[in-house]
Parts: C-alpha cells; structure tokens; sequence
C-alpha cells in the first residue's frame, strides 16, 4: 500500500508537535493548511496495519508501535490519519497512527509513503 505525498500545508510540520496530520485532497482548505495531502497510488492493495509493521517516508523507516482502531476506514474512505512520533499514553486516539523512532520525517512533495508488514 503506497500514497504519493502531493500538498503540505503551511501549519502541517512543527518539531514542537511530533506529529503529521494525513488527509486526501478532499479536506476543507482549513483543514489542508494544517496537513499532509496525499493521493493513494492505484492499484491500491488494502490490508490490515498491526503493531510493529513498518511505514516508510521514502526511504525513513518506522515502526508501528500503536495503530487505533479507526485507522484504516479512515484512511480508505478520506486518507485520513495523524501519525504520532512519540510514546504513546492511557489515553492513545483512536484514529491515530503511534511510530518509533520519535522523529519527525523529512516529508516534501512527492514523498512516497509505504505501508509494509512486519517481515
């Protein structure tokens, strides 16, 4: 499973904020200024994500540490997820993806981001 990276919004990245808000190209222009737009690359293979399969930002790697329950109807229906780079608490979001290592990656347009299983 891949999406192609095609918009950042201006408030989308912020070090003091270790996350990244992913919507599709139909989210509202508030909404756009604060998140990563991406398109999924067709043919689309979904499966289900699981703690410790890996997304790639190009060639950064990450490890699921936490995936909510929420996220991949979200993602299928409007590309919607907020990736988390931090340890994740009690009260963990739903809708919300939790990776390691807790650094944001370098995304720019054209950032391919990948959706693998564990090997």
């Amino acid at each position: 499973m891949q999406s192609k990276v095609i918009q950042i919004g201006e408030k989308a990245i912020d070090i003091k904020e270790p996350m990244i808000i992913l919507f599709d190209d139909s989210a509202t222009e508030p909404l756009q200024q604060v998140s990563v737009i991406h398109r999924f690359i067709e043919p689309q293979e979904w499966f289900e994500l699981a703690d410790g399969d890996r997304i790639l930002f190009d060639e950064q790697e990450y490890r699921i540490s936490y995936i909510g329950n929420h996220v991949l109807r979200n993602l299928q229906s409007i590309g919607h997820t907020t990736m988390i780079f931090k340890n994740w608490d009690e009260e963990r979001l739903e809708t919300s993806i939790y990776l390691t290592p807790h650094i944001l990656p370098t995304i720019t347009d054209g950032t391919i981001i990948s959706y693998r299983k564990k090997d």
